[in-house]
């Protein structure tokens, strides 16, 4: 065991590095469990968001109006624009590709 040097000063600077080394580690602490608190908030709305585009994609292919897939899924006018561009451009390659392997057959 190692031994307390009985020099005032040099105890109180051993305890002063002991005290800023704990609260190093606390504050490493605390920063990391903030992050991922935050992670898991970011990963979350993520989540819900990807969730209200699928949403939004399904009723489109099953031709609800956009008044009403805005108020279900709360997605902007921009969004719901390019989820019909997203979906006649896979619409698009879909008959690309069938064309193409019945041609092949042919």
């Amino acid at each position: 065991m190692k031994r307390m040097s009985s020099d005032p000063a040099m105890r109180d600077a051993a305890f002063e590095h002991n005290r800023r080394m704990m609260d190093m580690a606390q504050l490493r602490y605390e920063g990391k469990r903030e992050g991922l608190a935050e992670g898991r908030a970011e990963g979350r709305a993520e989540g819900i968001e990807k969730q209200r585009l699928e949403t939004a994609k399904e009723m489109l292919r099953n031709h609800c109006n956009d008044q009403l897939i805005q108020l279900c899924t709360k997605i902007s006018l921009q969004q719901l624009e390019q989820l019909k561009k997203e979906i006649v451009s896979g619409f698009n390659q879909t008959e690309d590709y069938s064309e193409q392997s019945h041609l092949a057959s042919d």
